[in-house]
Order: C-alpha cells, then sequence, then structure tokens
C-alpha cells in the first residue's frame, strides 16, 4: 500500500486524551537545555495539566472539572493543588513562572478575567485540511496520565526531564497510530522499543533511577525488558567487588494501556464534533464575547446534539450542510445579540442556544430540503429504528 493510500485509509484506533501541540512540546525542549533557569519539572507538569481545563481556543475559564465549585472559585488555583496531589506552593510558583516564560497569558474581559495558553487558538486554526500534516502538528496525553500521583512523585523525585520524556511517548503513540498502524485491530500490537542508553541519555540519571522512573508509569506506560546481559562477580577474588550476579537490562518494548485507545466506529462523530466546536469557538472568540466556563460547555452539548442529528442527514449528502448552516446562524445571533448589548437579558445561555439551534435546523428544511430529500431521509430513518423521526418539519 502507497503512503498516501494509507494516510487516506479510515484510522481505527486513536488516544483518548488531551490535544497536545508538538510547537509546544518543542519549546519546552528548548527551555529545558538551556544553561539560565532551565524549565522546572513543575511548570512543565502543571503547564501539561492545564491542558485538561481548556476549550478549541486555548481559553481557562476553570481549573475544575468540578460542576460544584462555584462561580467565583472556578479558576482558584488550589483546585489543581487539591486535584493532582501537587501542593499549593508549588502549582502557584509554576504558575506565576509560566506566566512569566509566556506559556500561558492573564485575559481580562467584561465580565473578567480568564487564562489563556499562548498560542494555542493560533496552532490550532493553522492545522492544514491534509491528514498528513495535521497529525504531525498535534498529538493527545492519554487522560489517564493524570489520574493518581504521578505528577506528584516526578516532581518530589526531581525527574527534570520525566514530563518531556511523557510527553514523547505520548506523541510516539499518536503518530503511530495516524500513520503506519492506522488499521490495527490490536492495541496491544503498537509497541516501540527504547534502550537503556537512551533512557538513561533523555533523563539524564542513572539506570537505577530508569527503573524507578519506569515504575512510576507503569499504569500507563508499561516497559518489559527485551535484552539483558548476566554479569558475574569477577573470578580474581582478591580485587573482587561485587560477590552477586548481576542483570543488566540493555533494551525495553514499550506499550500504552489498553485502556489509554478509542474505537473509531464507522458512523463516530467525534471528528466532526470537534471541529464544529472549534468553529463555534473561533466565532465566540473572534466576537470578543465573553462567556462563562459553564455557558461553553452548555454550548457545547447543544453542538453534540446537532451533530447526532447530522448524521441522518448523510443519506441526501447534506450533513454537513445543516451543520455549517446551523453553527453559523447561532454564532451570527450570538454575536448581534453582544454588539447590540442584548446579552445580558439572557438568563440561560445554554437554553438560548439549544432554542437557537433548534429553530436554524428547522430553517433549514424548509429552506434547503425537497420533497425527495424529506422521504429518503424519512424512510432510511424508519428502516433502522422502527419509526418516523419526530425532528423533520412535517409539510
Amino acid at each position: 500500500m502507497s503512503i498516501l493510500s494509507k494516510l487516506n485509509a479510515s484510522q481505527n484506533y486513536a488516544v483518548d486524551g488531551v490535544k497536545f501541540y508538538k510547537k509546544h512540546l518543542d519549546k519546552l525542549v528548548y527551555d529545558s537545555m538551556v544553561t539560565d533557569h532551565p524549565i522546572t519539572t513543575s511548570e512543565i507538569s502543571v503547564f501539561m495539566i492545564l491542558h485538561l481545563y481548556t476549550d478549541e481556543m486555548g481559553q481557562i475559564r476553570s481549573l475544575t472539572n468540578d460542576p460544584s465549585v462555584s462561580d467565583r472559585k472556578q479558576l482558584c488555583i488550589s483546585n489543581l493543588s487539591s486535584e493532582h496531589d501537587l501542593t499549593y506552593e508549588t502549582v502557584k510558583k509554576a504558575f506565576d513562572s509560566l506566566i512569566h516564560r509566556n506559556y500561558i497569558a492573564e485575559v481580562h474581559t467584561d465580565l473578567g478575567m480568564h487564562y489563556e495558553i499562548v498560542d494555542y487558538a493560533i496552532f490550532n486554526q493553522q492545522i492544514n485540511n491534509s491528514l498528513r500534516e495535521e497529525k504531525s502538528s498535534y498529538f493527545r496525553i492519554p487522560t489517564a496520565l493524570f489520574h493518581g500521583k504521578m505528577f506528584s512523585l516526578l516532581i518530589k523525585q526531581r525527574y527534570h526531564k520525566g514530563p518531556i520524556l511523557l510527553l514523547e511517548l505520548c506523541q510516539y503513540f499518536s503518530v503511530q497510530l495516524g500513520t503506519n498502524r492506522r488499521n490495527v485491530e490490536d492495541v496491544q500490537l503498537v509497541q516501540g522499543e527504547r534502550t537503556m542508553v537512551y533512557l538513561k541519555k533523555v533523563l539524564n540519571t542513572t539506570a537505577k533511577r530508569v527503573r524507578n522512573f519506569l515504575a512510576i508509569i507503569h499504569n500507563v506506560f508499561s516497559f518489559k525488558p527485551i535484552e539483558e546481559k548476566v554479569k558475574a562477580p569477577s573470578t580474581d577474588r582478591k580485587n573482587r567487588k561485587r560477590t552477586f550476579i548481576q542483570i543488566l537490562i540493555k533494551k525495553f518494548s514499550f506499550s500504552l494501556n489498553g485502556a489509554c485507545f478509542k474505537r473509531f466506529d464507522e458512523k463516530s462523530t467525534r471528528k466532526t464534533y470537534a471541529s464544529c466546536k472549534k468553529e463555534m469557538a473561533a466565532r465566540i472568540k473572534n466576537a470578543g464575547i465573553p462567556f462563562k466556563w459553564r455557558d461553553i460547555k452548555d454550548i457545547e452539548k447543544s453542538i453534540s446534539r446537532m451533530v447526532n442529528i447530522s448524521t441522518h442527514f448523510q443519506v441526501v449528502n447534506k450533513s454537513q450542510d445543516m451543520l455549517n448552516y446551523t453553527i453559523s446562524e447561532v454564532a451570527d445571533n450570538l454575536e448581534e445579540l453582544h454588539n447590540t448589548g442584548h446579552m445580558g437579558a439572557i438568563r440561560s445561555i445554554g437554553a438560548y442556544v439549544n432554542k437557537r439551534c433548534t429553530d436554524a435546523f428547522m430553517d433549514f428544511q424548509k429552506f434547503y430540503l425537497n420533497v425527495e430529500d424529506r422521504i429518503e431521509i424519512n424512510n432510511d430513518y424508519h428502516k433502522t429504528y422502527g419509526e418516523y423521526p419526530q425532528f423533520m418539519v412535517q409539510v
């Protein structure tokens, strides 16, 4: 199969996690190598953690995903320390340094302040439609990496290069699944190999500390020895320093925990949903509409509903047309409300957007579906579910 054919083939699996841009990794690598004030383990760890809370435009309106936290406390740094088993002092110092180093920025609007990952929106909008370029622009950090006390242990035990190695391992699996392992049916076959010499160099530490590092991350990345060397004690008793047999590990095979993968179904809507979220987020950001974090989440729920409905329009090749029309109409309406100063009169943004999505969807049916389209959509739905769809306009 040619390279182009591989790239155009459907992808069976992807890493289940948050998006991280390669250009940010390149910057981290550079800042870790400088001699004056290299970036620290805690700074890289906190920067990685912040990707759990960002939207498609890199905006962070809450430092917790706990819905019980009040609006007033959503941006408290203590949320990060409590949710990720880090000390407040460590997180606060790292957070301030990331602002100083221009990794994150404070953004002030009419409704207050939020944080933003610098250049995230630019990198997101620069992604080319080419699948090849898209897969090389970003990779995904498995959500499982943020569970437990992994970052806390790396910081306490001073693995200065540890978080960067984690990012490079994440990148490896994203690239594998996007290129030469696109059609794999068993995720356990997606493996790599690394030598002990390489790991010692990358982590800048001893073999003993390498083995300890691998023990810390084993719930997500599993390293197994595949090449060992048995070193017997010296036969010269007089000069012998070691009386036991030493086993030296020369090479490892490594894999990603199977729970960190997600399978793409034939009719998967994940990519469409991500694209629609990005489009709406870009419209909101460019219009300068100061929505709260919960407002954004409510808007995303409405988008998800429309994406699910759009799958039934594929039979007449109008699913994307419907989404484009609906997203555009709702975004135009929100922008008009903001520009005319009427946004404050809306009690619930979520309920309002949900209603506007429905209205736009109904308008699309009236203006852009002919009788043949309606019949085909209804018949296809009835064939699958045994009843006719309630979302179709009755004429």
